[in-house]
């Protein structure tokens, strides 16, 4: 029998208690979790991360052949990149959707109270919600970002002079809107998957949920992003370091290349030009004659 409390989600909470909840949350079911994350999520997740590898594997032998002639920056938006941006979609759906199913499991039945089985069930159902949302937002943010840069573009075409002005505009806007954009495209997620609204009506959900509370959650956001991302980097620095000194080795390997390249060269040009021979039979005619001094 389970004793653990039941975190009651619909809860209005502050800055510090939005942050305790999800700490406390972590700790009550950080096996079942995790164990949820790494069955469903995960293996979708390390294709994406050999995708990854592979890719930028090939990049950096890309440009470590470039001076050669063989290689300039679009060489690299290939078919690797193509896998690379697939299985990355693809496996931050999978993440996405395995938190979220593991959340509304717990809502439903508390803690303890379902399996990774009943994780993945509820992933499985709601795949067509995952991938609607997705494709409408992919859509609507080229046409966003398109409508942005055609205006950006045009006027810094007729006003050359607003150019830097323009642009110092829209960085400052990104930095405020940002945060609570990424916000309402992770949670319009978990709107279409629990109350089963349409896609539009379930990001319409999310901007009347934020009215009113833009500087709130763009506070909540940032500081997650900073903090989640100063944890992700320490635990990343050994994998910075093995990545740069294989990186390192392999690219110096690329010397065995030049050196091979460089004795094939003299090799064509001696056979054309017999500029060694005639250096040698040189040296032989100059060769000094050995006399007593040169002995002592």
């Amino acid at each position: 029998m389970n004793n653990q409390e039941k975190i009651n989600f619909r809860q209005v909470r502050d800055f510090g208690e939005t942050f305790n909840v999800s700490v406390k949350f972590f700790r009550q079911n950080f096996k079942l979790f995790f164990q949820s994350l790494i069955c469903i999520a995960g293996p979708f997740v390390l294709v994406s991360a050999i995708a990854g590898a592979f890719y930028q594997s090939n990049t950096v032998s890309l440009f470590s052949v470039s001076n050669m002639g063989q290689s300039n920056l679009l060489s690299q938006f290939g078919w690797t990149y193509l896998i690379f941006i697939l299985a990355a979609v693809i496996a931050n759906m999978a993440l996405l959707g395995t938190v979220f199913a593991f959340m509304i499991n717990y809502m439903e039945k508390g803690p303890g109270g379902f399996t990774i089985n009943d994780v993945g069930q509820t992933v499985v159902k709601n795949i067509g919600n995952i991938f609607s949302v997705f494709f409408v937002l992919m859509v609507l943010t080229i046409v966003v970002l398109a409508l942005v840069a055609g205006i950006v573009g045009g006027i810094a075409y007729v006003i050359p002079a607003l150019a830097v002005l323009v642009a110092i505009v829209v960085f400052v806007g990104l930095l405020i809107l940002l945060p609570p954009v990424m916000w309402q495209l992770s949670v319009v997620y978990l709107v279409k998957m629990q109350e089963g609204k349409g896609v539009i009506e379930s990001f319409d959900r999310t901007r009347k949920v934020l009215s009113g509370n833009f500087w709130w959650t763009w506070v909540i956001m940032v500081c997650a992003v900073m903090a989640i991302g100063i944890i992700s980097f320490v635990f990343s620095i050994p994998f910075i370091i093995v990545a740069t000194v294989c990186t390192f080795c392999s690219t110096l390997l690329y010397s065995g290349l030049y050196v091979i390249s460089a004795f094939h060269y003299y090799s064509l040009a001696e056979q054309k030009d017999g500029i060694g021979l005639m250096e040698r039979i040189d040296e032989i005619g100059n060769t000094p004659k050995n006399n007593v001094e040169q002995h002592y």
